[in-house]
């Protein structure tokens, strides 16, 4: 993903144009995914004013999307793993859930 298309969208403050450079370092050395997931973050919400964003690349964590077993077997009449979607037993609470990155 590139870099410039990160600054559009998350649009730093004047404050923070000193950091770009490091925040560019530290977007390169992110995976193609949390790249993709931070794009797409910015696209839904729009920009982060007031955010320095270097600290945002640093600190941003994909949100992890869960679905019960049921909820699951509605979407797709299976209880395959499709779509990326992975199945996993949670002993604690006896049920299985099915999550996505």
């Amino acid at each position: 993903m590139d870099f410039n298309h990160f600054l559009t969208l998350f649009q730093p403050d004047e404050q923070f144009k000193s950091r770009l450079g490091a925040a560019q370092q530290l977007w390169e050395q992110c995976s193609q995914t949390k790249q993709q997931a931070i794009i797409t973050w910015l696209e839904t919400h729009g920009r982060y004013p007031g955010r320095n964003p270097y600290f945002f690349i640093l600190d941003f964590k994909p949100q992890q999307m869960q679905l019960s077993y049921a909820a699951y077997y509605d979407r797709y009449g299976t209880t395959e793993e499709r779509d990326g979607w992975k199945r996993q037993f949670l002993p604690e609470k006896h049920t299985t859930i099915y999550i996505k990155n």
